[in-house]
């Protein structure tokens, strides 16, 4: 029916509508931003092909939220509802996600926590674990930029630091 496409829908709406009225659909308070793919990859190596998955993935999101980035960090003249222009700025606060998506955004490894530096092995601890911030992602990252020689050699450097092998997070 649909030729052996399929696609992942990303959807916005504005944080200032009420939860009650934003979740029900005859409301139509989300809007269709995008339709992001979903690849079949053809190398032999399953996390090669998960590490390119996520890779596309970011990309995507980087590409279609390029316009809201800028929003957010220069602003963009809009009009309020009597005419009247205003500089606005957009940030984009929320991202409405379940575990695996969670963890593909946050570009950590399964069984890796998306929040704190946790790993399966470390969840039933006893103490808090520090939280997962972007710093800390975007440093490691930078440590094993110098593995690029091949994907094998950056998946694998990846994986020893419990990233997917994303390189650049959108």
């Amino acid at each position: 029916m649909t030729g052996g496409r399929s696609a992942h829908p990303l959807l916005i709406s504005l944080a200032n509508i009420s939860m009650e009225f934003r979740n029900k659909d005859l409301n139509n308070a989300y809007l269709l931003l995008a339709l992001l793919p979903i690849p079949k990859f053809i190398h032999r190596k399953k996390p090669i092909r998960g590490m390119l998955e996520a890779r596309l993935y970011h990309k995507c999101l980087d590409i279609v939220l390029r316009p809201l980035k800028a929003a957010a960090q220069i602003g963009v003249m809009l009009s309020d509802p009597l005419g009247n222009l205003r500089w606005c700025f957009m940030p984009l606060v929320s991202f409405i996600v379940d575990t695996p998506e969670a963890q593909l955004i946050a570009c950590v490894g399964g069984k890796t926590s998306p929040l704190t530096t946790a790993n399966y092995q470390q969840f039933g601890d006893d103490f808090r674990h520090p939280p997962r911030t972007g710093s800390i992602t975007l440093n490691t990252l930078n440590e094993i930029r110098g593995t690029m020689q091949s994907l094998e050699a950056y998946e694998k450097a990846a994986k020893s630091h419990r990233l997917n092998g994303v390189q650049l997070p959108f």
